[in-house]
């Protein structure tokens, strides 16, 4: 239990830090999955769209600091692949 004034300060940070990456990793794995879903049902044009709000995502968290930027990059690079894959297919 913290006793300082800085350090309940600190605390009070570190919560609202938690609670903050955990809304937006919660509201990436989900852009993610509705990426993947409308992969697999060969959706193009609701793929694209969700791609797009996948990528900003994971933009937004590797900037914020909960998700790393290589790690942010690898995703965004295999989405752009699923993304090729589905386009080609419907072609």
């Amino acid at each position: 239990m913290p006793h300082s004034l800085s350090a309940k300060k600190r605390a009070r940070q570190n919560e609202r830090r938690r609670q903050d990456n955990r809304t937006l990793l919660s509201r990436l794995r989900t852009a993610q999955r509705r990426f993947r879903e409308a992969c697999d049902a060969k959706d193009v044009s609701a793929a694209r769209d969700r791609f797009r709000t996948a990528e900003r995502l994971l933009h937004r968290a590797a900037n914020n600091g909960p998700v790393h930027r290589n790690t942010a990059a690898r995703h965004i690079g295999r989405m752009q692949k699923r993304l090729t894959e589905v386009e080609a297919a419907s072609a």
